[in-house]
């Protein structure tokens, strides 16, 4: 965390809609990683959030951030502040700025040129859900890694209409509800479904359960505030792909608190997840029920390591301090953050290749990208 006496600065301003789609998660989550990090944050006012929240009811949260207070108005002294936008604000253009870091959202694209030069985008770990975050994250998540365990396997979510798979590469996603139908008609006895308060406190204090554990969204939803706690009581935790893409808030939540992700899109982490390593990752219906009936059967010194692998992953990976670390050893002027978000997934999903910076984590190296050409040219 840095330090209160050097307390940095950041001035956001953002011109375009994009950023306050998926219900203002995308605003909240941009904002939210600086301001853990000790930034003070001048959000420009030019967002409705009376009007927004109805249709994004995570916009209002923005304003809960700490060290954040909403201005009309550009800075005057600017060469201590960074500037955070979407696209450039011509006034802003003519200001001098510490960094200048562009908020993007082509996570698709290879950055062929930017290989070229000292600037490399950044891809942006995706975040835990807007409600989880708080003062005490922290405490919790390491309250969540020394939790005794009492499940094996668990799941919880919305299992209706997740029928369609937009995502071919590299292989066909199953969907989440060829998985959870998948597995609960094979494993039969070994499911377990909690449906109401009575059975989920007897989850959280009961026994060990070498089971499979489901919780429908349908039948019974567990409130954000017993979430971690929850999840932090399971070895492995089924990590379905999205509706719209195969990210998903729970994968990021599962590995913070030390619960293994059995996963079916590990290349969509930065760097990949590795199978039996810190993940469980299967691609068709057999390997998914091979690698289920493994997990049952595997042995409490096996699953511990894994679990270890795992926080080290998140400590590395994904906790917003390292993020930020990495931001700021960047020096570049400018710098480019790219966000996975469901509307850019949704429009170019055949785009998706194995070039693309969410596979390929950075941009081709030109002497790669040289190689590649002469290849293709002599190939012709």
């Amino acid at each position: 965390m840095i330090s209160e006496s050097h307390q940095p600065l950041i001035f956001a301003k953002f011109v375009d809609q994009d950023i306050l789609s998926e219900m203002g998660r995308l605003l909240f989550y941009t904002l939210n990683i600086f301001a853990l990090n000790g930034y003070h944050i001048k959000l420009f006012q030019n967002i409705n959030f009376e009007k927004l929240e109805k249709d994004r009811p995570y916009i209002r949260l923005v304003e809960s951030i700490d060290n954040l207070v909403m201005v009309d108005e550009i800075p005057g002294n600017t060469e201590d502040t960074i500037y955070l936008f979407d696209r450039e604000d011509k006034e802003c253009a003519q200001k001098h700025w510490k960094k200048r870091i562009q908020i993007r959202f082509n996570i698709f694209s290879s950055y062929f040129w930017s290989a070229f030069s000292k600037s490399r985008p950044i891809v942006m770990p995706y975040p835990m859900h807007p409600l989880l975050y708080g003062a005490d994250l922290e405490s919790r998540l390491q309250a969540g890694r020394q939790q005794k365990r009492t499940m094996r396997i668990f799941f919880s979510g919305d299992t209706e209409g997740y029928r369609k798979n937009r995502i071919h590469y590299p292989t066909k996603k199953l969907t989440r509800s060829e998985i959870i139908g998948t597995i609960t008609e094979v494993i039969g006895d070994n499911a377990i479904r909690v449906t109401d308060t009575e059975s989920h406190n007897r989850l959280l204090g009961g026994e060990y359960i070498q089971k499979f554990v489901i919780v429908d969204n349908k039948e019974f939803r567990i409130e954000s505030r017993y979430w971690l706690e929850t999840l932090s009581k399971s070895d492995f935790f089924l990590c379905p792909p999205g509706y719209v893409m195969p990210m998903c808030h729970n994968v990021i939540e599962a590995m913070s608190v030390g619960t293994i992700p059995v996963i079916n899109y590990p290349e969509w982490l930065n760097p990949s997840l590795t199978d039996m390593v810190n993940c469980v990752a299967f691609d068709d219906k057999d390997e998914l029920i091979r690698k289920i009936n493994h997990i049952l059967n595997m042995k409490e010194e096996e699953i511990n390591e894994m679990r270890s692998r795992v926080i080290e992953y998140y400590q590395n990976n994904l906790d917003p301090e390292v993020f930020v670390n990495k931001l700021e050893m960047n020096t570049e002027k400018d710098a480019t953050l790219l966000m996975v978000t469901d509307a850019y997934v949704a429009k170019n999903s055949s785009k998706l290749n194995r070039n693309s910076i969410i596979i390929n984590g950075t941009p081709l190296h030109p002497r790669t990208l040289w190689s590649g050409i002469r290849r293709s040219l002599t190939s012709g």
